[in-house]
Formats: structure tokens, C-alpha cells, sequence
């Protein structure tokens, strides 16, 4: 009897468990696919979405302190890395919860790129003391890497082709996938790619520069492009470049706007 009550126990624990990483909403699980892919170009996107967007879900946040420890000492002597690294440590600051404060700190004295370094101490310094410590280990990125390849509901959505075999969803269209996803799902900080993998391409586009073009100290040259994704019936996405030297556009604005046209 003992051992059958441990069996459906464990089995309880492990639906638990697998069922977790569904609970977390699209970007959630988009950006814990990224960080447990070990990617630096991956673990970098998402972490400055999650920066970006002030993601403050601790299952998130908890894979991004896994992929910190795990990460940290591995090429970090190569520019990529430590970048990734880096924005990991400053995804993790910016959150405001102490649980990050004790990886980050020995982040700063154990790490063995000084760029690193310095911004993981910035981070651990902006959080409170005295909250009980992320554990190393606790997060089993693999079970992320694995477990992202397919959500139920796109598993649902398949269809058996001829050959016996699931048949791939289409690739949503710009209507069908506004339709399907709200724009209260779009978050303030998101890049223009991930905006469009969650309700495909907008119907048109205009842009236009801002006045901080003519600054003489804007020496970034960030937000003097303003890019307008338009959605027909749906309404408008505003993006805002980063810098002068990348095509990377962040949401800045989302308009909501039934009577949107979908022409400039």
C-alpha cells in the first residue's frame, strides 16, 4: 500500500512538473526555449526581451539564473558569450527579486571576463539582501530545451496527412494570426521579430525619423527611427530602433484600434 501511495505520488509530482512549463504564457515559454538552447545569440535575445519587457515570472527568471551559472565560466573570453552573459545578469537585476542576488554576486568575483563582472556586481547591488538564494541546479535546462519543441495546443492543431503521418500547421497568414492573437499579448520591449512570430506580419508598414536625429549627443543613435506595423481591424504596433549600427526594433507603443484600415 506504502509503495503504491509513493508510486501515484511521484507520478503526481512529475504531471505537476511537466504541466509547469505550459503555465507560463507564448513569450515565457519562447524565451525559456532560448535560454536552455546554451546558443549565445539565443540566450542573448532572450534575455534582453526579458530585460526589455520587465518580465518578473520566477520560473522564467529561475532559467535564466540556471543558464547564468551554468554559462558563465564557459567562452567567456569570446565577445558573444560574454554579452550573452551579461544581459542574462542584467535580465536578472532588473527583476527586483533578491532570490538572484547571491548568484550574481559571486558572478561578479568568479567570473573570468571583467565586462561580465562589472555588470553582474551592477545587478546584485540593485537587489534587496536578505531573500532566501536561487539553488544552482534546481532547473533542469535540458527538460526546457526538450519540452519547448511543441506546445499541446500546436500538437492538437496538427492533422494526419496521407501518409498516416501529422501533416505541420500552415504558417499563419497576417489576418488569421491577429485573429488568434490578442493585442494585449504584445508587451512594451519586444522585438519586432518576436511581435511577428506571435501574430504574424502586419498588413503594411510606414516609418518615419524622430527629432533625435539632429541631437549632437545622441551618440548611440537610438530611437531616431520610428517603424508602424499596421494590423487591418486590429490596430497599430509602434517600434523604435536601438541603436545606429543594427536593424533591431523594440515595441515602444501598442494601439489598439478596431477601425484600423491597415493602410498608411
Amino acid at each position: 500500500m506504502f509503495r503504491k501511495s509513493l508510486i501515484a505520488f511521484g507520478s503526481l509530482i512529475c504531471a505537476l512538473g511537466c504541466s509547469a512549463l505550459w503555465a507560463m504564457d507564448e513569450s515565457g515559454q519562447r524565451y525559456v526555449k532560448q535560454l536552455a538552447s546554451g546558443g549565445p545569440s539565443s540566450i542573448h535575445s532572450a534575455a534582453e526581451s526579458i530585460y526589455g519587457t520587465g518580465v518578473n515570472d520566477q520560473e522564467v527568471l529561475d532559467v535564466a539564473a540556471e543558464a547564468l551559472a551554468q554559462g558563465y565560466r564557459k567562452n567567456t573570453d569570446l565577445e558573444p558569450y560574454a554579452d550573452a552573459m551579461a544581459w542574462v545578469c542584467k535580465a536578472l537585476g532588473n527583476s527586483g527579486n533578491g532570490r538572484y542576488k547571491a548568484l550574481l554576486t559571486e558572478v561578479s568575483k568568479e567570473a573570468p571576463n571583467k565586462k561580465l563582472k562589472k555588470y553582474c556586481d551592477k545587478a546584485a547591488g540593485g537587489l534587496p539582501k536578505g531573500v532566501a538564494p536561487y539553488v544552482v541546479g534546481s532547473i533542469n535546462l535540458a527538460k526546457y530545451k526538450e519540452g519547448a519543441q511543441a506546445a499541446p495546443a500546436q500538437a492538437a492543431a496538427t492533422k494526419p496527412s496521407g501518409n498516416g503521418k501529422a501533416a505541420p500547421a500552415p504558417a499563419p497568414t497576417a489576418a488569421s494570426a491577429a485573429t488568434a492573437k490578442n493585442f494585449g499579448s504584445i508587451k512594451v520591449g519586444m522585438s519586432k521579430e518576436e511581435v511577428e512570430a506571435m501574430i504574424g506580419p502586419p498588413t503594411a508598414t510606414t516609418s518615419h525619423i524622430t527629432g533625435k536625429q539632429f541631437r549632437p549627443f545622441n551618440f548611440k543613435g537610438a530611437d531616431t527611427q520610428r517603424l508602424i506595423a499596421l494590423y487591418k481591424d486590429f490596430g497599430r504596433v509602434v517600434y523604435s530602433n536601438r541603436d545606429a549600427y543594427s536593424a533591431n526594433y523594440r515595441v515602444l507603443e501598442v494601439m489598439e484600434d478596431k477601425s484600423e484600415s491597415g493602410y498608411p
